[in-house]
């Protein structure tokens, strides 16, 4: 049985699908969409979806019966199962690998959703400017945190990418769209990291 991958592209499912792609593994992707009709085929109670996530959120991944759920988990159990340089080698690389991983989750994830839904996403007479700026203010320290942190490293958990780059960068794929001009070594490694096959692979999912 192959890696089955629950989620649409256009959801936190991209960062595993991401993961699925550098690591070159075959996986089936079944894009529930939390959206559609939920007793629809592909809506949120799809019986082998509500297995592998008894909340009915995505993403979700059924590894030839074992389940995980949560977008962070299961890229770091990815990681670390099949390797591939994507695993740190070293305990403080794999500290580094959960430090910028549940960074991503607190300090990114709230914040740039805002902003994002805000000054880009949502039709323009539904934005909040001040909402938008708001979340940019907030955003300003924890950006210049991973700035100053590749001030002196390629990648965040050494010199080489990791699955703390990809989970980050996975969360601050619409900080591209920010002007980066006073933190050089963020805009060097967004660039790094969405430049790479799989990440291109994966983003062409979602048309982007």
């Amino acid at each position: 049985m192959t890696l089955r991958i629950y989620g649409i592209a256009a959801s936190r499912a991209i960062r595993a699908l991401w993961m699925a792609e550098e690591l070159g593994l075959a996986y089936e992707h079944v894009p529930i969409h939390y959206r559609d009709d939920p007793d629809g085929p592909l809506g949120k109670n799809n019986a082998d979806f509500r297995r592998a996530n008894p909340l009915g959120r995505v993403p979700a991944i059924d590894d030839d019966g074992y389940t995980l759920w949560e977008s962070m988990a299961i890229n770091l159990y990815l990681a670390r199962k099949h390797g591939k340089g994507l695993w740190p080698a070293t305990v403080e690389g794999e500290g580094l690998a959960y430090q910028w991983s549940f960074f991503a989750v607190t300090e990114i994830d709230p914040d740039i959703n805002t902003w994002a839904a805000n000054a880009i996403v949502l039709p323009e007479d539904k934005r909040d400017p001040a909402k938008a700026q708001a979340a940019l203010e907030k955003l300003q320290r924890p950006l210049a945190v991973v700035d100053a942190a590749l001030a002196h490293r390629p990648y965040l958990a050494g010199g080489a990418f990791t699955v703390a780059d990809l989970n980050l960068a996975a969360a601050l794929f619409r900080a591209r769209r920010m002007d980066h001009a006073a933190r050089p070594n963020l805009a060097r490694w967004l660039a790094d990291c969405f430049s790479r096959p799989a990440a291109r692979r994966a983003w062409a999912m979602r048309g982007e």
